[in-house]
Order: C-alpha cells, then sequence, then structure tokens
C-alpha cells in the first residue's frame, strides 16, 4: 500500500506506513542510521525490513570493504553499525579498525551466531557498545539500538531474552 498523497510543500508525516501500509515507529532522532554489515543475504534483508518498520534508516553492506565505502559515504547519518563478526574477506576487527580510523567514536554492535562466553568477551574488548546474540526479534534489536543511541546502557540480548525498557 502506498502512502498517502502529499506535496511537496507538506510537510512528511510524523509517522510513515510500511509497506504493508501499517504505521512505523517515530525515529529516535534525527540520526537513526543503521549500517548492517553481515555476509548473509537473508539477514541483511531481515535486518532492514525489521529495523526499517522501527524508523531507521538503514545500509547494507555484504563485507567489512563494501561497509568502508558506504559508511565514508554517508557518515552523517550512521549512527550505529550492525557487524557480524566472521565474515569471509575483511574479518570484524579490520573493519572496525577501518571504521575507527574514520569516526574513532562510532558505535558498534555485533551480531553472533555462534559465539561463547570467551568470544562475546574478546569481541568487547575490541570495542564493541553490545553484542547481541543470533537469533534475536528484530523490534528487540531496535530497543537495543535505540538505548545505544541515547547513550545508555542496553541489557544483553541473547537469543531470544526479552529486552528491557
Amino acid at each position: 500500500m502506498r502512502p498517502p498523497y502529499r506535496t511537496a510543500t507538506q510537510p512528511a508525516p510524523e509517522i510513515s506506513q510500511a509497506a504493508d501500509g501499517g504505521p512505523v515507529s517515530q525515529r529516535c532522532d534525527k540520526r537513526s542510521g543503521v549500517l548492517v554489515v553481515d555476509d548473509d543475504h537473508l539477514v541483511r534483508i531481515m535486518v532492514q525490513l525489521g529495523l526499517e518498520r522501527e524508523g531507521f534508516e538503514v545500509w547494507l553492506a555484504s563485507d567489512g570493504r563494501e561497509a568502508i565505502q558506504l559508511y565514508r559515504r554517508h557518515r552523517e547519518h550512521v549512527s550505529a553499525v550492525l557487524l557480524d563478526p566472521c565474515m569471509p574477506g575483511w574479518d570484524a576487527p579490520a573493519t572496525v579498525d577501518a571504521l575507527r580510523k574514520l569516526n574513532p567514536e562510532v558505535l558498534v554492535c555485533f551480531m553472533s551466531g555462534n559465539a561463547d562466553n570467551d568470544e562475546l568477551e574478546e569481541l568487547r574488548q575490541r570495542g564493541a557498545a553490545h553484542v547481541i546474540t543470533k537469533p534475536f526479534l528484530l523490534n528487540e534489536l531496535a530497543n537495543v539500538l535505540r538505548h545505544l543511541m541515547r547513550g545508555m546502557a542496553a541489557e544483553p540480548l541473547l537469543a531470544g531474552a526479552r529486552c528491557q525498557e
């Protein structure tokens, strides 16, 4: 369903419509873009659809090099980078290092499907603002990102655990 018709002089509505015509949550701030970096096409698309429905602007990259190119182009709009730690080509450490050269304060969250406690701690030591364990619910991912973008600590989101508001 298409959004209602409006002329260029009318202000954009505070709440837009999702692809299915349902309401989309209001953005958490003027800079709520997320760069999603994962080599799995389905993960990228599902995260994109879920975050856009929650009001985020989303860019997709399939590897670290593509992520750096997109971040260079859109860094003024990107508030957080969601990064799979296990990708072919540039791995997570190389990607994070390159992102930190562009912006030492970049907010990086890892999405991991198979990390044990030691690996989770290693990701945190590499500067992760948060480590999200796959599988996760998309609305809970959005809540974690909102918390982090506001400078608040987010509760760990572990495979189906509920995120506290």
